[in-house]
């Protein structure tokens, strides 16, 4: 798979989400072996960007991928996070903390896990107005001139607070949620991060599995999206969504192409979206996602898609 440029990094336009692979709390329990086998087969697929963060599975994540790049590090860039501590493993006692000292802790810790002695892509994974953005921005300088990571990100910024860190720190990326159901970012964060050339890893493309082509209106969910209190999730967002998803189903279905393939290239069509983060359960469905790239979409598909959006 070709690759892109990220400041000094090389990274291909899909990179492996890990949020899954971490299991519980976020979701459901998956086993050692065949998160170890959906990480080998992406980077054996040519997919060489892995996205993670402590918190996701507590820990497990990166422990996971650790494991299953032991042997290959020079093949993967590793992106993971700081900034979202716990006090136990449950959602209710998470906390931030963006000071000098937590980060560099957080970081060994990561850096244990992970079995390697360097970072790639070191992001901050939300924005903590407890601390201010020049002692965190500072930190990642000296932990990049210490040689502990290669490049500094961010995630969950607006434009406004990417002004405010970049005062104090070269910015290599952003993390933002972006999809065909959620684009907010295109008002003023995407056209700030192609002026200051900020790469874009686009999260949640297919917006939480609604962009699987899998649910209607009268789907029902059995984890957190059953809440039916977040996101997309709730009632005002919930039934416009659905009627665009209807109309984009049409779509795929008249161009042979699985909706998710559509939401992943629409994706990838978007000026200034660099890579983008796509989760996985199973080496089968790396496979999957990746033939995204195999099938052809008109033009005249495209229009008609922007005028459903």
């Amino acid at each position: 798979m070709k690759t892109v440029k990220l400041s000094s990094l090389d990274i291909t336009p899909i990179t492996l989400g890990t949020w899954g692979i971490g299991g519980p709390p976020f979701w459901g329990e998956t086993t050692e072996a065949v998160a170890v086998d959906t990480i080998q087969t992406a980077i054996d697929s040519g997919v060489n960007c892995i996205d993670m963060a402590p918190v996701y599975g507590f820990g497990r994540s990166e422990e996971i991928v650790g494991r299953a790049i032991k042997g290959k590090r020079d093949k993967v860039v590793i992106a993971t996070k700081f900034g979202l501590r716990w006090k136990s493993p449950k959602l209710a006692h998470l906390y931030k903390d963006t000071s000098e000292n937590s980060i560099r802790e957080e970081l060994e810790n990561s850096l244990q896990r992970l079995g390697t002695d360097y970072i790639d892509l070191y992001q901050l994974h939300w924005p903590n107005p407890d601390t201010s953005p020049e002692e965190s921005m500072e930190t990642l300088v000296k932990l990049k001139d210490e040689g502990k990571i290669r490049e500094i990100g961010v995630s969950n910024l607006d434009s406004a607070s990417l002004e405010r860190v970049l005062q104090y720190a070269p910015v290599a990326s952003l993390q933002p949620c972006y999809n065909m159901l959620q684009r907010e970012v295109e008002d003023e964060t995407l056209p700030f991060c192609k002026e200051n050339r900020i790469g874009v890893l686009a999260y949640s493309p297919l917006a939480s599995g609604l962009l699987t082509g899998k649910y209607n209106a009268t789907s029902d969910f059995d984890d957190w999206r059953g809440k039916k209190n977040f996101g997309l999730f709730v009632k005002e967002k919930w039934e416009p969504a659905m009627k665009k998803i209807s109309r984009l189903n049409n779509i795929a279905d008249r161009s042979n192409m699985p909706l998710n393939h559509i939401a992943i290239r629409w994706l990838t069509r978007q000026a200034g979206v660099t890579s983008v983060i796509v989760g996985a359960n199973s080496g089968e469905q790396i496979k999957e996602n990746l033939k995204a790239f195999d099938s052809t979409i008109r033009e005249e598909a495209w229009s008609e898609i922007e005028a459903i959006l």
